[in-house]
């Protein structure tokens, strides 16, 4: 037995064959997103480019086009990197409760920088119809997700009614605060709270007395 031969074991000698590409740094990641999100912050969509994002992070541009081709996906994965702990959705032992306290999560980040750059997808979306599908895809699906699996709970607590519509429900709640968005008009917590309040109050399985004043009964005549 000659000398390479003893000194190779059997199956250990040649290394993995590796991917094509490199595989993502998670420090470069998160350098490319927070870079990301300040350039959306500074200049909203309009202004926002990948030759932008690389300067400001330090990092390749050819690596940031590999890991995200179009500037879209970018800009919302850089976005949804920096707001999403903001929006969480609690969990107690009332749907509705969570619903409401959702919603004044999502209105305080809409009156925010956030806002200002959901505002701008929105209208660079109308004419970019990638910028909008990643705006549906990686901020409006796994929001309205997360609102489902809150009020499947409700239904199945008993709390809310078990023949809801999911779709008119969840536009109903949320459709409102982005166009007021749009509009420039204000998303104060007064104005969320009566929406939820005038939007949940059809969903209970209870329906409780609205909360507003009676009109008397006009008198009896003579």
């Amino acid at each position: 037995m000659d000398k390479a031969t003893r000194t190779r074991p059997t199956g250990a000698a040649r290394s993995p064959a590796k991917a094509p590409g490199r595989p993502r740094s998670d420090a470069t990641r998160q350098s490319v997103l927070r870079a990301a999100f300040e350039l959306l912050t500074e200049g909203g969509l309009a202004r926002f480019t990948i030759e932008g994002v690389a300067a400001r992070s330090g990092v390749a541009r050819t690596t940031i086009y590999r890991w995200w081709p179009k500037k879209g996906a970018l800009a919302m994965e850089g976005f949804l990197e920096a707001t999403a702990p903001e929006i969480r959705f609690p969990k107690t032992t009332s749907a509705v409760a969570d619903m409401k306290a959702q919603l004044r999560l999502c209105a305080k980040l809409l009156r925010g920088r956030a806002g200002r750059i959901i505002c701008g997808v929105i209208v660079e979306g109308q004419t970019d119809p990638e910028t909008i599908a990643a705006f549906i895809e990686g901020y409006l699906q796994p929001r309205r997700r997360e609102a489902r699996a809150i009020l499947q709970r409700g239904i199945d607590s008993g709390e809310m009614r078990p023949d809801l519509d999911m779709s008119a429900l969840l536009s109903a709640l949320y459709s409102p605060m982005h166009l007021r968005l749009l509009l420039g008009e204000p998303i104060d917590d007064a104005w969320v709270d009566s929406l939820a309040d005038t939007v949940l109050q059809g969903c209970l399985a209870t329906p409780t007395a609205p909360a507003q004043v009676r009109t008397a009964a006009p008198p009896r005549s003579a």
